[in-house]
């Protein structure tokens, strides 16, 4: 009987030590499969993990440092590393310079290069105007000229500053682009008339705003919430008034926006999932926004609140 009963608690263990081998393989799946999202994440998303390196080495220098820390100690650190930030953007600046260079000299002598980029300008400003284009149910016509007017404009301003990086001659930028202006909008008040055209305008000023609401727009819509055009229309407006530019009669700054007073007028037409979505889940904006400018919403309110902190 004890024999049996040895036995059977020898089994007992065993049994319990294979369910535990198979929960700790699960645990371990598990945790490694957490960790490769994070370092996923981190691998996407090079900007966020490279201020988190910024600040991992700011606390180190505080952790090292002898004797107590003062305010002049972190303003010092803050400020050497706000001048390697402006050290690297002017390298950043360079590069760009040297770059664009390159491009106008070989728009000059490479047609077929030059016929690539007139295309990817007119691609653009098609995409740029579509999402007035529907919201305002404008005909065939209307949209096709309205998109000739604005690359014509797009066309005379590119052609002004390749001259300009060429040194071709002495170029009248600010003519060039008050003509090209002009232009445009005689243009586009004969295609759209004077109502619409005022809604075109306004419509410029917000653009920042619409370039982040298509963004949203897009991902939000992947997770079956789609927004209407209505609820597009809303929410770009929502954003340019909690703009305190827009509020002036400027364009929409991104970099600026109250988020706060967004979520309060945007829960009056999105649904809360669709609320959630956008206070949570990261959707970039924009087309030739800069590394602010064209973040994700969470990126833009750690900028706003560490620009109202005089940083």
């Amino acid at each position: 009987m004890k024999k049996h009963i040895n036995l059977v608690l020898v089994f007992g263990a065993v049994a319990a030590l294979a369910v535990a081998v198979v929960e700790y393989k699960r645990l371990h799946a598990a945790v490694k499969t957490n960790n490769d999202a994070a370092d996923a994440i981190l691998k996407r998303n090079a900007t966020i993990k490279t201020r988190i390196d910024d600040l991992k080495s700011t606390a180190s220098q505080l952790a090292d440092a002898s004797g107590d820390v003062t305010d002049a100690d972190v303003s010092a650190m803050l400020a050497a590393k706000k001048k390697a930030d402006e050290e690297e953007r002017a390298r950043w600046w360079a590069k760009d310079d040297a770059e664009a260079k390159w491009l106008a000299e070989r728009m000059k002598n490479d047609p077929d290069f030059a016929l690539k980029r007139y295309a990817y300008l007119k691609a653009k400003v098609d995409m740029v105007n579509a999402p007035f284009c529907r919201v305002q149910h404008l005909s065939k016509e209307q949209s096709e000229a309205l998109a000739d007017a604005e690359f014509k404009r797009a066309m005379k301003i590119d052609d002004m500053k390749m001259s300009q990086l060429r040194n071709d001659s002495d170029v009248d930028a600010k003519a060039i682009t008050k003509e090209a202006d002009d232009e445009f909008a005689s243009n586009a008040k004969a295609a759209l008339g004077d109502d619409l055209y005022e809604q075109f305008a306004v419509y410029q000023r917000q653009r920042q705003a619409w370039d982040y609401v298509n963004a949203y727009g897009g991902t939000v819509g992947l997770a079956d919430m789609p927004l209407s055009v209505e609820q597009t229309s809303q929410l770009a407006d929502a954003i340019a008034n909690a703009c305190p530019a827009f509020q002036k009669g400027n364009d929409v700054d991104m970099k600026t926006v109250d988020w706060d007073a967004v979520d309060t007028a945007a829960v009056n037409f999105l649904t809360p999932e669709q609320m959630n979505f956008m206070k949570t889940v990261i959707a970039v904006s924009g087309v030739d926004n800069d590394s602010e400018g064209g973040a994700p919403r969470q990126t833009r309110e750690w900028f706003n609140t560490v620009h109202k902190l005089g940083y």
